[in-house]
């Protein structure tokens, strides 16, 4: 490792920055500090960043007016970062890459570990003369690294407790009864809930097949929510994440929060594949007594939304319509059968020749029995709408003319749709 005017650090001076590092860590620091001691008594580029090369800290070179090159490494060489930040994650210790990028410099990754968990890695790069060089700096970035350990290890137990006691007061705000109207107000202003504001819930609930993810989902969520919503107080309760919204504009809310669970659906499938994200919205209420009211509809929101996976991602409980009475059926199974009964004759026959007639009754019904809208949407000719619905009355056996035939028809759709497409189609 060398300094701006060509000398090497020697083991005095090496022991020096560690003890100053350590110091750091002493005096509550944080990884600002610690990338900034490290660039400027090691003569390098420092910083801090997440498992998605997001800076968390950043700190110049050697000399403030050369080019940014850790910063260009990140951006150009994302690629080759992201390889050497997973082989330092797995093998847990310091790596480093000789030679890296356009300006030859060579890249040192250390993991900072807390518990089992690699929660960010300290990067360093420079200009190194030998393998002496190159050494000593792997020994500086571990030791940076250990020091940022200790910050960040700080700060999750802080976090942790934090949310311990966010989830108890919630807890004993919505889930235990016999309390005053003034005793709930009481612990929602600990909360940070002004109780005399109206609000909405949204529950986002996390399903892993093995489990192992879903602390990490949950954390996500949060954080997600947390910075694109900064009204709301978020609750980590395990496998759900709460969010209590204050607001009185209801269709503007609602359709924020509902961008807002769809982000976070997205973003969990894309870096967790396999686990499930159901998020629930409920009606909103007045006051703190009915923050409850509000949890306990967006918790029968997601469980609707499991019963009926067809649904959309996010399930708001004032759309739910028909389908908050379809879940009192305790037998999912007498669902399919119901729809069988109504629709099985239609249903094999799409399934045998392809067609879509189940797919244009759905769309028929939803558009009021309208052929324009419904061929609009099917991108169909509204007279070829109206002679695909009397041939499904036909394949049926139905009257869509004679009231309960329709009310069994639409109801078997909605079943169907609910339960994603044909799910029901082989149900005995």
């Amino acid at each position: 490792m060398t300094f701006p005017d060509g000398s090497a650090m020697d083991l005095h001076q090496v022991v020096a920055l560690c003890s100053e590092l350590s110091s750091v860590a002493t005096a509550d620091g944080d990884l600002g500090q610690v990338v900034a001691l490290v660039a400027g008594r090691a003569g390098v580029w420092a910083a801090v960043v997440d498992d998605a090369l997001t800076v968390l800290a950043l700190s110049g070179g050697p000399d403030r007016g050369e080019a940014d090159l850790l910063g260009e490494a990140l951006e150009t060489d994302k690629e080759a970062v992201s390889q050497l930040i997973s082989a330092a994650a797995r093998m847990r210790r310091a790596l480093s890459l000789p030679a890296f990028g356009a300006a030859a410099v060579s890249l040192v990754v250390a993991p900072i570990l807390v518990g089992d968990d690699s929660v960010a890695y300290l990067l360093t790069a420079g200009h190194d003369a030998d393998e002496t060089g190159e050494d000593t700096r792997i020994m500086v970035t571990e030791h940076a690294a250990m020091v940022s350990a200790v910050i960040l290890g700080r700060r999750r137990v802080v976090a942790i407790a934090a949310g311990r006691a966010r989830r108890e007061l919630f807890d004993g705000l919505v889930l235990v009864g016999d309390r005053t109207e003034a005793d709930i107000d009481g612990w929602a202003r600990h909360l940070g809930i002004e109780p005399g504001h109206r609000q909405r819930v949204l529950l986002t609930a996390v399903e892993s097949p093995t489990g192992a993810a879903v602390p990490a989902v949950t954390e996500l969520v949060e954080h997600l929510i947390a910075t694109r919503c900064p009204i709301a107080t978020v609750v980590n309760r395990g496998t759900e994440v709460v969010a209590l919204v204050p607001g009185d504009d209801d269709a503007g809310l609602a359709g924020m929060l509902t961008g807002l669970a769809r982000l976070c659906h997205r973003t969990v499938t894309e870096r967790f594949p396999g686990v499930r994200v159901i998020a629930g919205l409920s009606d909103p209420h007045t006051g703190a007594v009915r923050i409850s009211t509000s949890y306990g509809q967006a918790r029968r929101a997601v469980d609707i939304g499991r019963t009926f996976p067809g649904l959309p991602e996010v399930t708001v409980f004032a759309d739910l319509g028909v389908h908050r009475l379809l879940a009192q059926v305790r037998e999912v199974a007498e669902l399919g059968r119901f729809t069988r009964h109504v629709l099985g004759a239609l249903l094999d026959y799409d399934r045998a020749n392809g067609t879509g007639y189940c797919e244009t009754l759905s769309v028929y019904f939803r558009e009021n029995g309208s052929p324009q809208r419904a061929g609009a949407l099917l991108h169909a000719h509204p007279n070829t709408v109206t002679y695909r619905v009397r041939r499904a009355e036909e394949i049926a056996g139905l009257d869509l003319g004679y009231y309960p035939d329709r009310l069994a028809v639409q109801l078997a759709l909605e079943i169907r749709n609910g339960l994603g497409g044909d799910g029901c189609a082989t149900a005995s």
